[in-house]
């Protein structure tokens, strides 16, 4: 019923289009174009994304989405020039269409071979099929076959109202090749996604899944290919260009095929770059490509950008074991600066209400970023956003709604909800809901793992010479809105590191953060400068070492670590080592956030908490009588989670 439906509307659209001006009918095409643009919610943002991942680099999302529109347009235009196919004839072809290289077409035809006309969904490519047959030169199109009969066959014979011959049984490549051999003319649409069993060749820079059959045919009939593109000037005027011609004759090579199809891609680019809104872009062209961009925003905060590359790392090696290269997944790292707290406060309650919308996608963007990070972030595509904490939260959802891609947040985005998201990662003590998109954890995610400490410690024990049989590490943090790194407290903490080292004669491997306050810093200095087991003395602020916490904790048998920072307690605990943990001084009355993480931490048995007076005591028990680590699993999870996710 559908299909009898569709065949007398469009009947009766072609009986009206027949009878009115051509101009009219491109004009309520445009009319239908905009319409369509607003209500193709499915795959607008598709279009839009497509258009970004090819010039990212060189429009704005303003241009971008104008672009957009104009596909929709162009669109709209070739279905109702298609419903004008009858009126194609010499005289119409005359006043509308020029055709540039028309010598090559002809040349071709008096070859003595068959001769393919290669084109894309580009311009009014329904048009360019019958000037061939216009000009005395009768044309064969390979179409693919419709599901509703009735609507195929009657486009069918719209295609063969002035002389072109559809080949009817669909991509029947006998009848393909029969044409070819006969030396006929064969029209073939060839730029859609071929999936994984394609070839791939570059196409805007990334390697594109692409349909290597028309090459194939090409070369096992010995005929020549002439890739064209018509391309609409204006109204009702088109230009049909044909190109040079791609002839296996003159390709000596055993990668023929690739190269002849790299050529026509080529070819294809230059056309969309010079008219992009003339490429059908609403299907999914790089849906096969093994290329994927992770953008990791960066909140300013070394803990929270470790978590964020841990998690993109995580896409990056699902990934190769499902068969890609670790170059296939490319890492971004852009910082997210707000203008204000203000701005950041306003950004975050209108990412809660964020949809894809035609215009202005960005304006809260762009109102609320410092100018730098606003523009780096509009030249990047991606195809997989991640963030950690609060303050990256808002530009996630923007960037996942701009690139339409999936995005992944770390811990628990309290304005925004977890509706924005498509995998939240949530520390248990947040008590995160149980929702499909939800992954609860015990520890921060982290970058340490056995191969990355393992790796970093050999370069590490390259440089400093490790005597003793028993290593403790120290991870010093400093400040944060809930605690504070006194001078005394941190005096305290180091005479217990002292006092170990002194007891189990052992060798000390310590370095600080960015946030350790500098009279702290002088004091570690002063204190520990001095001894011969000190073999390693990082302050970060000075001068930082790549992978030292690896290194460290690669290297340690033992590790204490201040208790601010949950990131660099979950790295402490991630290393599988014996892990004591000291309290600094509180600047609010009540129980905090991170003082339940360490409590509960310690419950299940992970950690041993320590007074910094008491960390020479606490490190000596643990050393004596903790036998067994308890292991966490958090990663396993996660991994589970991405994979669902890809």
């Amino acid at each position: 019923m559908i299909d009898f439906i569709a065949c007398v509307f469009i009947r009766g659209l072609n009986i009206l289009f027949s009878v009115v001006p051509v101009d009219f009918t491109l004009w309520v095409g445009r009319r239908l174009g905009i319409v369509a643009f607003w209500f193709n919610k499915s795959r607008r943002p598709v279009a839009y994304a497509n258009l970004k991942a090819a010039f990212a680099n060189e429009k704005s999302p303003r241009e971008i989405r104008a672009i957009t529109k104009r596909v929709y347009q162009n669109m709209a235009q070739t279905f109702v020039e298609v419903l004008n196919l009858t009126k194609v004839n010499k005289k119409y072809y005359d006043r509308y269409i020029e055709i540039i290289n028309e010598d090559r077409l002809r040349a071709a035809s008096v070859s003595g071979r068959g001769t393919i006309l290669l084109t894309a969904h580009f311009g009014d490519w329904e048009l360019s099929s019958l000037v061939s047959s216009v000009i005395g030169l009768p044309i064969l199109v390979l179409v693919r076959e419709q599901k509703m009969k009735r609507l195929n066959e009657l486009l069918n014979r719209l295609r063969e109202s002035n002389g072109c011959k559809v080949i009817r049984k669909g991509m029947d490549v006998k009848n393909l090749i029969r044409a070819l051999r006969d030396k006929n003319i064969v029209g073939i649409l060839a730029d859609q996604d071929a999936g994984k069993a394609g070839m791939f060749v570059d196409f805007f820079g990334r390697p594109t899944s692409s349909h290597s059959g028309t090459m194939q045919i090409a070369k096992h009939t010995d005929s020549i290919v002439l890739p064209n593109f018509i391309v609409r000037t204006h109204g009702p005027y088109h230009k049909l260009y044909i190109e040079e011609a791609i002839d296996f004759r003159q390709t000596d090579s055993p990668n023929d095929i690739r190269e002849n199809l790299q050529k026509y891609m080529s070819v294809l680019e230059k056309y969309v770059r010079q008219y992009p809104d003339q490429w059908l872009w609403l299907h999914k062209r790089w849906k096969s490509t093994p290329l994927r961009t992770v953008l990791v925003l960066s909140d300013g905060k070394a803990g929270h950008l470790n978590q964020s590359l841990s998690v993109a790392r995580q896409i990056q090696k699902v990934r190769f074991e499902q068969g890609f290269k670790e170059s296939d997944t490319k890492i971004v790292v852009v910082e997210v600066k707000y203008k204000s707290k203000a701005a950041r406060t306003a950004l975050a309650i209108a990412a809660k209400f964020a949809t894809w919308r035609c215009h202005g996608l960005m304006g809260p963007l762009r109102a609320c970023l410092q100018k730098d990070s606003y523009e780096t972030l509009m030249k990047t595509y991606s195809d997989f956003v991640v963030s950690c904490g609060s303050q990256a939260a808002p530009v996630n959802v923007y960037m996942a709604k701009e690139n339409n891609a999936k995005n992944i947040i770390i811990m628990k985005p309290d304005i925004i909800g977890l509706r924005q998201f498509s995998l939240a990662i949530i520390p248990k003590h947040d008590r995160p809901p149980d929702r499909g998109n939800v992954v609860p954890t015990v520890l921060a995610p982290n970058l340490i793992d056995r191969e990355n400490m393992r790796s970093y410690g050999a370069m590490l024990g390259q440089k400093i010479r490790i005597d003793k049989d028993i290593v403790l590490g120290a991870l010093i943090g400093g400040d944060n809105p809930d605690f504070a790194m006194t001078r005394d407290m941190a005096n305290k903490a180091i005479s217990g590191l002292i006092e170990f080292c002194k007891t189990y004669d052992a060798d000390l491997l310590l370095t600080t953060s960015r946030r350790t306050p500098k009279e702290v810093e002088a004091l570690i200095k002063e204190r520990l400068g001095k001894y011969n087991f000190c073999k390693l003395m990082v302050i970060a602020n000075e001068k930082n070492i790549e992978g030292a916490v690896a290194g460290i904790l690669g290297l340690s048998s033992i590790v204490a670590v201040s208790g601010e920072s949950v990131s660099m307690v979950s790295e402490a605990i991630n290393s599988g080592k014996k892990v004591v943990i000291f309290d600094l001084e509180k600047k609010n009355k009540g129980i905090t956030k991170y003082e339940r993480v360490l409590d509960s931490l310690e419950r299940e048995g992970y950690v041993n908490c320590a007074h910094p007076s008491d960390l020479g005591t606490r490190l000596s028990k643990v050393w004596k009588t903790v036998r067994a680590i308890k292991a966490v699993d958090d990663r396993h999870d996660i991994t589970e989670a991405i994979k669902k996710l890809l």
